[in-house]
């Protein structure tokens, strides 16, 4: 009798002194690491972000990219710190096909504490720069048709979730490109914009921007329908290219393994109302096409193990 009294009353004091822990939290500034370079989709919404959950946890939000490793190093920076609430991640769903790419040789995704989501977004386009001799995407074609493997094709690194779309394309279209990898959406685009790569595929929020400024174009997207951002663009579906519903990024918070639930629970709350914020959603929305698309610790959880159960298989094949 007197064993379980002592079991129970130490399970109690536990309860008790995490709930206190959650209760000051935070009590001081809270690292954010971004496993990608400045400049890529997620390090501009994060950044468009932080006001808005600053506000809501009284806190600030120092952000650290590390993008060295296709997002391997950061990744594993979380991994290894504290279950405190203090270090924390941003990213999407890229750790799956980077598994597969056997950048990782564990499911990461699983060995961590997703927190919330905060938006979504097609998960691809083609962009080539404004000067670029292709005006569409068929005149795309016809050049990587009379030049096999010699037209190049920049990607955000090895394994990133645009591998499922340029794989698809290249097929569907019966196309030899060269694909090149960077460390980051960032890199890709200063390469393209320099003539060092003839086109690239990145996340359709990510070329917004120098769109709207006369910097580049976009061929094709990978949304059905056509985006708002991007009414004149066709989709790869009216292109006759394969297109999928669940082709999608989801872009959100994660915390190390083994998180306490009260922690977990208090971060949750403070990025939904962080999502409501006008500001931001001003910025997300109409200045970089972002979907706010909210979601709690398990509905994050679930979305990327049906996203690894689906495209899992098509991305061992493709990285054999």
């Amino acid at each position: 009798m007197k064993t379980k009294f002592s079991v129970l009353g130490l399970a109690v004091l536990l309860a008790l002194g995490t709930n206190a822990v959650a209760a000051d939290y935070p009590a001081k500034p809270i690292r954010m690491i971004v496993p990608w370079s400045a400049g890529g989709g997620s390090d501009v919404l994060i950044r468009a972000f932080q006001p808005s959950l600053e506000k809501e946890l009284g806190q600030r939000i120092l952000i650290e990219n590390i993008p060295a490793g296709a997002t391997k190093v950061g990744t594993l920076e979380l991994m290894k710190a504290k279950a405190d609430g203090y270090t924390l991640l941003f990213s999407n769903e890229a750790w799956i096909t980077r598994y597969y790419a056997k950048t990782y040789t564990e499911k990461v995704w699983e060995q961590m504490t997703p927190i919330a989501n905060v938006t979504s977004e097609p998960i691809a386009c083609i962009e080539v720069k404004a000067d670029s001799p292709f005006k569409t995407f068929e005149d795309l074609v016809k050049a990587a048709k009379a030049n096999p493997g010699k037209l190049t094709c920049g990607n955000p690194g090895v394994g990133s979730p645009l591998d499922i779309v340029f794989d698809e394309m290249t097929k569907s279209a019966d196309l030899d490109i060269q694909y090149v990898p960077f460390a980051g959406g960032g890199q890709s685009k200063v390469a393209m914009l320099g003539g060092h790569i003839d086109f690239r595929v990145c996340q359709p929020t990510e070329a917004i921007a120098m769109v709207r400024a006369g910097q580049s174009r976009v061929l094709v997207n990978w949304t059905d329908p056509r985006s708002p951002a991007f009414p004149t663009v066709p989709t790869a579906k009216e292109l006759g290219l394969k297109y999928d519903e669940q082709y999608k990024i989801i872009r959100g918070i994660w915390a190390p393994a083994n998180m306490p639930a009260a922690i977990v629970e208090k971060l949750n709350k403070a990025v939904e109302k962080a999502t409501k914020d006008p500001a931001f959603k001003k910025i997300a929305e109409d200045q970089f096409s972002y979907t706010i698309d909210y979601r709690n610790s398990k509905q994050v959880k679930d979305f990327v193990a049906n996203f690894d159960k689906m495209f899992g298989p098509m991305l061992a094949k493709l990285n054999s």
